[in-house]
This record gives structure tokens, sequence and C-alpha cells, in this order.
């Protein structure tokens, strides 16, 4: 349990001379929390004391006084923008605490499904991809706008139905934990922004919180999301677990990817599947994206989080082996600089750390590939020892970098 003991918390409470009622009241919440195996949280100033933070700054954030976030959009392999939210340092710190202590607890972690291999410690796409190796039918759907579906108050339910929080301080960590943006002026938004809107009846129990009704909804980009968005969809997970024994098929859901996939089988049966699952999906809330939704069977090539599932193991798309090799060729061929001009990059540290962690993903999937795609590159770079050191000198980014970057060759 991090934080006092149940017996500390009695002498501590005898110390201040808080009244036995009261007493009573902080001991039944340290058990309810110590029960479900999450951190001991009494309230929003005991939250900014643990996680080194202001009480003051959190709860203007609460208050919804101001966006805490820096937001810019990158381009999806697959078209279109993601928007990304970067917290402002105090927030982010916060929330850091709340990810690393509570969402990663042992009783948090303990509620997620197996079939749940996204950003929960030891998860990784390989072992996701691995429980699909060598299937014959493949039935993938891709719920659209994950992160921005799930709602203020589902986060809610997360804090104080599963956790067992107190009722106000699950409605401050959800407000901490989420981002109420101007909404789209298109019809999806505004039944959602209904949907999602506090009642007067419920945001009265929230004073002095309750001149804000606007429900904000998860950042992608904020520590906490990714591991509340995994603790949201429990209940969807269940459902389609379910689904999945009954047909004896193999689920997993990485993200809003979800995959089921089975041994033998028809067409129509898969379709039939699919269609189920898609009920489940829509009815909790979220909105199946079609476009990436199919069923795909034997002899056609399966991809599952961008790994190829055809063999008894994943592997690496052509693609992927293609860009690692025709990178190396031009590098080799034409110099670091010019490739990079090439391919766009006004960085071109920036591109090479890119590139060494596309091989040494590729590794991590195709050992054999990957190892000898790093020892080639290491022989090109050799020679240019000095470029790097130049480049080095006049580059923007910050001191300390991702793990595989070009220091690594």
């Amino acid at each position: 349990m991090l934080g006092p003991s149940l017996h500390a918390l009695k002498n501590q409470a005898s110390a201040q001379q808080l009244s036995p009622e009261y007493t009573q009241r902080l001991i039944r919440v340290a058990h309810r929390l110590s029960t479900r195996k999450v951190p001991v949280v009494f309230s929003l100033m005991h939250l900014a004391h643990l996680s080194g933070t202001s009480w003051s700054s959190l709860r203007a954030t609460v208050a919804r006084s101001k966006d805490n976030y820096t937001t810019f959009e990158i381009r999806k392999r697959s078209g279109g923008n993601r928007r990304i939210c970067v917290p402002a340092p105090a927030l982010k710190l916060a929330q850091g605490w709340i990810h690393k202590h509570i969402l990663c607890s042992p009783g948090a972690l303990a509620l997620l499904q197996q079939a749940s291999t996204a950003y929960a410690p030891g998860s990784s796409i390989k072992m996701n991809a691995s429980a699909h190796a060598g299937a014959a039918w493949l039935i993938k759907l891709d719920i659209k706008d994950f992160f921005e579906s799930i709602s203020e108050r589902q986060v809610y339910h997360v804090f104080k139905s599963l956790f067992g929080y107190p009722a106000l301080l699950s409605f401050e960590m959800a407000r901490l934990c989420t981002r109420v943006v101007p909404p789209r002026n298109d019809g999806v938004a505004r039944r959602r922004e209904r949907m999602w809107r506090w009642t007067n009846r419920a945001s009265k129990h929230f004073s002095p919180y309750s001149c804000v009704t606007a429900v904000g909804h998860l950042p992608q980009g904020a520590p906490t999301s990714a591991m509340l968005a995994n603790l949201v969809a429990v209940e969807i997970d269940k459902q389609i677990q379910a689904i999945a024994d009954a047909n004896d098929a193999t689920y997993t859901r990485y993200a809003d990817d979800i995959v089921l996939t089975l041994s033998d089988g028809t067409r129509s049966h898969c379709d039939a599947i699919l269609q189920k699952v898609a009920h489940v999906v829509n009815t909790a809330g979220f909105r199946v994206n079609r476009k990436k939704s199919y069923v795909r069977g034997p002899g056609a090539r399966k991809v599952v989080t961008g790994l190829v599932i055809n063999d008894d193991r994943p592997r690496l798309t052509k693609a992927s082996r293609e860009e690692i090799k025709l990178a190396l060729y031009h590098i080799k061929k034409h110099g670091l600089l010019s490739h990079s001009e090439r391919r766009h990059s006004k960085n071109p540290l920036g591109y090479l750390n890119h590139l060494v962690g596309l091989i040494y993903f590729a590794r991590s999937i195709e050992e054999d590939f990957g190892a000898r795609a790093l020892i080639e590159l290491r022989t090109i770079m050799a020679d240019h020892r000095d470029l790097l050191s130049v480049l080095q000198t006049f580059e923007a980014m910050p001191a300390e970098r991702e793990s595989y970057s070009y220091r690594s060759i």
C-alpha cells in the first residue's frame, strides 16, 4: 500500500486530534483502496503532496480555467492526421504519478483482460501478432477516434467504481486526465457532447466545479491516456472474448486494433462474427472504422499490428524490409545528407535516429535480417564520424535521446 498503514493512520489521526467519525471515514477509505491494491489517496491536496505538484495548479486544471496542453498533428501512415496533446510540465508530473502508481498498480493491472496487449508492462506488437500466427482466417476491426471517444465520465467510472476512490477525488482525477476541446459542428459531435455532458443533478455533487458542465475526453499524448483507455475497454474485452470462445477463435486488442483469428471456418461464419463484434463496439459508444475492418481467408496476406502472420511466427512486411534496404543503399551511394534531403527530412540526425530505430525494431522481429542491417549501417557510417560530429554541434534536438539513436551504431 502506497501511503500510511491503517495502524499508522490511526496514530496520525489521534495525534492531530481528528474527530472519531472523520477518522473512521479515513480508515474505511484506506481499507477499501488497500483491498483493491491501489494507492491510498484521500483528496486532491493529498495527491498534490504525493506527486510533488502544486495543489493550486491541480485545482485550476480541474476547474478547466485554461487549456494545459500544447497540441500538434502528425501524419498517419494510413492517411489523415493524428492530434497529439502534450500536457504542461506540472500537469504531466501529476499524470505521470497517476500512471505509475495508480494505473500500473497491481490492482489496476489485475483488472485488464489477457486479450489487451498494448501499453501494459510486458506487452508488445510482436506478442500481439504471435497470438495469431499461422491462422487461416483473420477478422479485423478498427475503432475510430479511440482516445477521443472515451469521455471524462468513463474515466470517472474507472477511478470510482473500479478502484474505489471517493467520488469527489475520482471526479478531480478524471478532470486531470482529460481535456475539453471546442466541439466540431457536425451531428456526431453534437450527439457525443450531449451524451457526455454532466447533468445539473450530477454536477452539483462536485461543487465548486459544477459551473463547468462540458465533459472532456482522453487526450492522445498524456501519460495516463493509454492505460485508462485499456481500463475503460475492460467490459468490451470481456464481451468480445465471450464471442471468441463461443467460436473457437483467438482474440486480442492492441489499443484500437481488434483482431480475431480462426484455424478453420467459412467466410459467412467470419462475417457473422465481425457483425457481432461490431455490435459490441457500437453499443459501448465507440464507432467501427468500416474502411479498416475486414475478413481475410486462407491464402490471403494477413497483417496484424504491422506484422505478417501467414507463417508460424510473425515477420516484417515487405515494405518494412524494403524501406531499410533502400535507405542503406542510398546512404552508401549518395551519403546521409543527400538521402535525408530526398526524404524531405530537415534534420539528418533525426532521420538517422529514425532509421536506427527501424533497424532495432526489425532485429526484434527478424533477428538475422536486423543484425545484418545494423552491421551494414555501422560499416557505412564508420567513414562519416566527422560528419556526425559536425551535425551534432548544430543539432537542435534535446541532449537526452531515445534509447535507439545514432549513438547506438
